[in-house]
């Protein structure tokens, strides 16, 4: 009796096997990044466009991630309920939203990622760099994205923290806005005018 049909059906088998871990290992999760929320005075349109530009470019050279693009300004967002609706319509599994703030020659970037169909309203991955000038942040833009494509992969471990416990890159961020949020008060407190103070001694009775 010949052989060749069951080894035939030996190397139909072992070819199935690694058809499908090839296809698992170019699993790529899609993340939809929305129009960046500005507060600036001037240069809105120009920053909008420019932090999403270079952050698509940053997060698409990761590994298993694909980025999708939502052009719309009116998508521009921080409730993570409208964030996920939008990345829902354009069929994506994972969403990066948030707000850029220029403050005189100070810049902070605070985005929140969090996945589209997961059930309940689950809790955004919160991600806050900033820089004493806007050209220092753009690099640290590199960070967001290698933090952002942990977090969707699964890789983060300050994910791992059950709600309640704050794990070390939370207390680094939360430093970071109170020093930005004293930084702020400080400048606008010697930039106030100063008011004259009372001339002493009683005045004179005519």
């Amino acid at each position: 009796m010949s052989r060749r049909p069951a080894s035939s059906l030996r190397c139909l088998a072992l070819a199935l096997v690694l058809l499908a871990g090839g296809a698992r290992a170019e699993e790529r999760h899609t993340v939809a990044i929305l129009p960046v929320v500005i507060h600036a005075l001037d240069a809105q349109a120009y920053l909008r466009d420019g932090l999403a530009d270079m952050l698509a470019s940053r997060l698409g050279q990761q590994d298993g991630i694909a980025v999708v693009r939502v052009n719309d300004p009116g998508k521009a967002t921080l409730d993570p309920a409208a964030a996920r609706a939008a990345a829902q319509a354009v069929g994506a599994q994972w969403v990066l939203f948030g707000s850029f703030t220029r403050f005189g020659e100070g810049a902070s970037l605070d985005v929140q990622c969090v996945p589209v169909a997961a059930p309940g309203d689950p809790s955004p991955r919160s991600i806050f760099v900033q820089s004493g000038q806007l050209a220092e942040l753009i690099p640290q833009l590199d960070g967001v994205a290698e933090r952002v494509a942990a977090h969707v992969l699964g890789r983060d471990a300050d994910a791992a923290h059950p709600p309640g416990n704050v794990g070390r890159s939370e207390l680094e961020e939360l430093r970071r806005r109170v020093e930005a949020l004293e930084h702020r008060a400080a400048s606008a407190a010697a930039a106030a005018p100063q008011q004259p103070a009372p001339s002493g001694g009683a005045p004179q009775q005519p």
